[in-house]
């Protein structure tokens, strides 16, 4: 009997939306300090990969109901995935960028497994993989946790840890209950909690609904905010409007939540209610409304020349060290500085956008050493916006922070994935119009990959670095990927080589960003 597998909903999804010039394929490059044995390497793939995880031995099948199976094919060899090339210079990492620049839009055969490896025999000293695997195989995290499979603590072997990597779990069941719902079940929650605090509940409470009457006449203030604008820029004055008003809603329910917090204390259903609205209130906004996304000189219909590239490394600990001194995360950072590197871009063009929004990538469930033999992609994606329009890199980062802390108290990511659920299940049409609106309401992929704190070793030899991409769709231009290795980090770019000309700017700007950042915290610390 061969062996089958059905897809998962998510991966069904995923295998739909490939496009000619958005391909839905995660490439990944890793190289190596020595040259690799050919022999040896091989031997690592075929068994931590090849011979553990069916699905790199399976072709994606479709049968006659609609549905997709990975189908195992015995007359495929490992051989048949791997292709050695020769760079144009094996010393210029430009000539590695553009092998993968080249390989962006090339689709992945269907009559064989879905995945494939470029290997350059001779890079820097060394020796370079790239690494081409569909999405519907398995999700970024997964395909983390398989390279970290494939690594060894020293030349000798000696398996090692995932990385720690902590993040935030998404409740998908949470979306199938109503608003209304959780409010009642808070309610009934809040009458028991009230017998026992007594009578500053109650008052904390009535203060918190009483606060919900200023939300028409900040509405109504907004409104008359920009109504100067209405003639000269209906467009503009309509979304600072929006703007406005939401920041006004959401001021509101910060507010009532403090002042509720501050008597019945850190949890309960009431308390869990109020401190999730926020990010509730704007992921309804985003589904609704839209993202803060505006127009500029990335704005257009991809085509089907991409090119890549990555900065020179930072030290891990610089990064830790700003991220202390503000109360933020290290992600924080980092984003930042990506919003810092596009500002820069912008301002060099005398170009203004006041803001971009990503989609990031939030795990449904928490990680799990043991990874399925299906793989499969367990994953949502959350609309993060980002501010192009301030100069001011600490302000920046403080606005990053909030927007973070709401995705991770709110219920975007459950939301998210139920939507995603859904839109796998429409006609090929609908769904390929619904996938298009979603994703040219952002420009690109922000991902952020923990990678081993520590070297590592592949067949023997020293990892000397290593990046990777996840795809684009719609009409985005360009994703972002942040990578951690062996204590330093880089930020790599993927984008459309018409739409973000120049591109290498950007990496470079990334690095002067933090520089920025860095010597911004180091003065208001002084």
């Amino acid at each position: 009997m061969v062996h089958r597998s059905k897809l998962g909903v998510q991966d069904q999804l995923w295998l739909a939306m490939d496009r000619p010039n958005n391909l839905m394929v995660v490439d990944s490059v890793i190289w190596t300090a020595e040259p690799l044995d050919r022999d040896h390497t091989r031997e690592v793939l075929v068994e931590r990969l090849w011979n553990r995880y069916p699905v790199f031995r399976s072709r994606a099948v479709q049968d006659e109901d609609g549905s997709w199976w990975w189908e195992e094919d015995p007359e495929i060899t490992i051989d048949d995935l791997i292709t050695h090339v020769e760079l144009d210079d094996p010393d210029d990492p430009r000539s590695l960028q553009d092998l993968v620049a080249e390989h962006r839009t090339d689709p992945l055969d269907r009559n064989l497994p879905l995945w494939r490896v470029l290997w350059a025999d001779r890079y820097l000293g060394g020796s370079a993989l790239v690494t081409r695997s569909h999405h519907a195989i398995a999700d970024g995290m997964r395909m983390v946790q398989l390279s970290m499979s494939l690594f060894d603590a020293t030349p000798e072997g000696g398996a090692i840890l995932a990385p720690a990597v902590h993040h935030y779990g998404a409740d998908v069941a949470a979306p199938r209950s109503s608003v209304a719902e959780r409010a009642r079940s808070a309610l009934g929650a809040f009458g028991g909690q009230v017998s026992g605090t007594g009578s500053a509940a109650v008052t904390a409470g009535e203060e918190a609904i009483s606060l919900t009457w200023r939300v028409p006449a900040a509405v109504v203030n907004a409104a008359g905010g920009v109504s100067g604008e209405v003639l000269t820029n209906p467009v503009g004055a309509v979304h600072g409007w929006i703007t406005a008003s939401w920041a006004a809603v959401n001021e509101v329910v910060a507010e009532a939540a403090s002042r509720v917090g501050s008597v019945l204390g850190g949890s309960g259903p009431l308390v869990d209610l109020f401190s999730g609205a926020p990010g509730d209130v704007d992921t309804v906004r985003k589904l609704m409304l839209g993202t803060r996304n505006d127009s500029t000189i990335w704005t257009g219909t991809a085509t089907s020349e991409k090119a890549v590239a990555w900065s020179e490394p930072l030290p891990l600990d610089e990064v830790k060290e700003v991220a202390h001194s503000e109360g933020t995360t290290i992600n924080d950072v980092l984003v930042t500085c990506v919003a810092g590197a596009l500002r820069r871009y912008l301002t060099e063009r005398h170009q203004h956008c006041s803001s971009v929004t990503f989609m990031v990538p939030v795990n449904l469930t928490p990680i799990d050493l043991t990874l399925p033999e299906d793989l499969g992609n367990s994953f949502a994606l959350v609309q993060l916006e980002l501010p192009t329009d301030q100069a001011d890199p600490l302000r920046v980062l403080h606005v990053v922070h909030h927007r973070m802390e709401r995705i991770k108290h709110g219920h975007e990511a459950a939301v998210a994935f139920r939507v995603q659920e859904t839109i796998a299940g429409l006609n090929r049409s609908v769904y390929e119009a619904s996938v298009d609106l979603l994703a040219n309401r952002t420009i690109g992929t922000l991902t952020n990959v923990p990678g081993p704190p520590m070297p590592v070793y592949l067949a023997g030899c020293r990892v000397g670095g290593m990046t990777g991409w996840a795809p684009l769709s719609g009409d985005q231009p360009m994703g972002f990927t942040i990578y951690s290795y062996d204590g330093r980090v880089t930020v790599g770019i993927a984008c459309d080589r018409h739409l973000v000309p120049d591109h290498d700017d950007i990496v470079v700007g990334f690095i002067d960003a933090f520089s920025d950042l860095r010597s911004r915290v180091g003065a208001a610390h002084r």
